[in-house]
């Protein structure tokens, strides 16, 4: 046990005196913050736009459904291995960089709809598109920089999901308000749009050029494999069967939360036009406010605070910061989504967005941590891809409107469904967090063998 400790000290100390990050690191994850923010418009923008595309397909609310979540999550989930395969054995610059050219056409796509189906089969194409995108950054981000700044090294990079979600809050805002002064766009080659096809266009064909930010970045050093295996199916396999419980814990904690924040993206927009009679340009413009300010300032202060007590010896700092937030904001959260008061709401889900559901960085790291760099893409791809973002775009959705419709019979009173649904998930989580720690400790020590400081 001595032994342990002392490791751990030097290890802290190491740390605290290593040499500064070049800023070139730094610029290589703004870029790739870049497109976490273009990706995070370009599949949400549509939950701004449901009656212009419901009276002009002439679709009800269960193909609308799919298209937000189904069509997305779908593609973006069977899409994860094949593409983190393609980040653990593929040079990652170049494999973003088409990514990030086809989910801009895809999005663009999305405007030349003229039904369900070809509406459907292009957000499939957003979601494949995009797939690539978190295996390869994280992986990337995990070679480039040391653990002692890997929080918030990803962390930074998280901002863009939350950056681009309150850029469409805005923008989508905007463009619904302005349909009730347009009935067409004329856009040259392409001809008269409606508005929200045009919505489409403009966030998707500028993805072509924001692809070329990354042509100038070498593509990062792999770390050594020699602890971690040579990278095959069969290591893959051992890693999650040696670590399942730490895969349970992770999923649970992370991904039941992640369910609660996809209930306040998609249900948030409809409970402020319902319940406080908002139009879209005001609750888009308080939205995106929050998302951009409270989210983007969540974040980094986060991981600048777990790395900061990871790198002085706590190994579970990332999780204990988590179980913390989750008890101390989740009672405060709650009042507010059953507040009728508008402020007290919006004070509450600001919170929440800097805190209670701020957790991408802190898990993005948390994930390269314990995995083997010949592992990571692939991992990244299981945990964000086939974990997070499903229950998140599956479940967040479904489950208050459930609650809604099954429980309270209130279409009206969203914040209740949602407190419910964070009534359910934050306990579970807090849960899994506590159960998980001895089998997180042990992926840490099996870590040490193959990661080490930089």
């Amino acid at each position: 046990m001595t032994a342990g400790v002392d490791a751990d000290s030097s290890h802290a100390a190491a740390a605290l005196t290593a040499p500064a990050i070049p800023l070139r690191a730094w610029l290589f994850v703004c870029v790739l913050v870049v497109f976490s923010t273009v990706a995070a418009v370009d599949r949400t923008l549509i939950a701004m736009l449901v009656d212009p595309i419901r009276k002009d397909l002439h679709i009800n609310d269960t193909q609308i459904a799919l298209l937000m979540g189904l069509a997305y999550a779908s593609a973006y989930s069977l899409g994860g291995l094949p593409m983190g395969y393609l980040a653990d054995k593929a040079p990652r610059k170049w494999l973003v960089y088409f990514a990030v050219s086809f989910w801009g056409l895809a999005e663009a796509a999305c405007g030349m709809g003229t039904g369900f189906l070809a509406l459907f089969l292009a957000r499939m194409g957003v979601g494949l598109g995009e797939s690539p995108l978190h295996p390869s950054a994280h992986s990337m981000i995990a070679d480039t920089f040391p653990k002692r700044r890997l929080a918030t090294a990803m962390s930074l990079y998280s901002t863009g999901n939350l950056i681009g979600t309150g850029a469409a809050l805005i923008i989508g805002g905007w463009i619904v308000n302005a349909l009730l002064h347009y009935d067409h766009i004329t856009v040259p080659i392409l001809g008269d749009l409606k508005p929200w096809q045009f919505a489409f266009v403009i966030t998707g064909l500028p993805g072509l050029l924001l692809a070329m930010l990354i042509l100038p970045f070498k593509e990062p050093a792999r770390l050594s494999h020699a602890e971690g295996g040579t990278g095959t199916w069969l290591d893959l396999w051992r890693f999650v069967k040696r670590n399942w419980a730490v895969v349970l814990c992770l999923g649970l904690t992370f991904g039941g939360m992640n369910i609660f924040n996809g209930a306040l993206i998609k249900w948030q927009p409809t409970y402020m036009s319902r319940f406080f009679h908002l139009n879209p340009a005001e609750y888009g413009m308080s939205l995106g406010l929050i998302y951009v300010v409270a989210g983007v300032g969540g974040l980094l202060f986060s991981g600048w605070l777990v790395d900061r007590l990871y790198a002085a010896g706590h190994r579970d700092a990332h999780m204990r910061y988590f179980m913390w937030v989750i008890i101390l904001t989740s009672p405060i959260v709650l009042y507010g989504l059953l507040s009728n008061n508008l402020t007290i709401y919006l004070v509450t889900i600001t919170l929440a967005k800097f805190a209670t559901v701020n957790s991408l960085g802190i898990a993005a790291s948390l994930v390269q941590l314990i995995t083997p760099p010949s592992l990571r893409g692939r991992m990244s791809a299981i945990f964000f891809l086939m974990i997070m973002a499903f229950m998140g775009s599956t479940f967040g959705p479904l489950v208050p409107a459930l609650i809604s419709d099954y429980v309270f019979h209130d279409e009206v009173h969203l914040g209740r469904s949602m407190g419910a649904t964070l009534c359910i998930f934050a306990p579970i989580a807090v849960a899994a967090i506590l159960l998980g720690r001895r089998p997180l400790q042990r992926a840490l020590d099996d870590a040490r063998a193959w990661a080490d400081a930089k």
